[in-house]
């Protein structure tokens, strides 16, 4: 069972390379270098996160967590969808479109509170766009041997 464990632990290693990769913290194999995550609230915010280690670049940290936050939206079926960096920011309507990113010593993080919309409104962003901007990120996300649902 040890050796079991230890393959798959180094298996990841060497799958995942040094900086973090786009995928859910909550992944077995991959979690624990780090990656995104969502949860509800305060009210009708959803925070979301996503964290790298000590080789990710601020840029690529960036785009994950805008690539979440449309994945997010397009998930509860929203075509809109604003950010603000803080609760204070979303109560006084500050929206963000980047640099919501900060350098940690033990790696690069950021955090976005998302507000889901139905209509455009001024500093919106089109959820479609981000998806279809980022659209390289979950090519490279997916393994090979994912399938479509429903196929055989």
């Amino acid at each position: 069972m040890t050796r079991a464990i230890a393959t798959a632990v180094l298996t990841a290693s060497l799958l995942s390379g040094c900086a973090t990769g786009y995928h859910s913290v909550s992944n077995p194999l991959l979690g624990w270098t780090g990656g995104y995550w969502d949860r509800p609230g305060p009210g009708e915010l959803i925070k979301v996160g996503f964290a790298g280690n000590g080789y990710s670049k601020e840029a690529k940290v960036e785009d994950y967590l805008m690539l979440r936050c449309a994945e997010v939206a397009h998930e509860r079926n929203k075509p809109y969808f604003s950010i603000y960096g803080s609760i204070a920011e979303a109560i006084i309507g500050q929206r963000h479109t980047r640099d919501l990113v900060t350098p940690l010593t033990g790696g690069t993080s950021g955090v976005a509170y998302l507000l889901l919309e139905d209509e455009a409104k001024p500093g919106t962003l089109v959820t479609a766009e981000v998806l279809a901007k980022y659209a390289h990120i979950r090519k490279v996300a997916k393994a090979p041997t994912d399938k479509p649902a429903g196929a055989p």
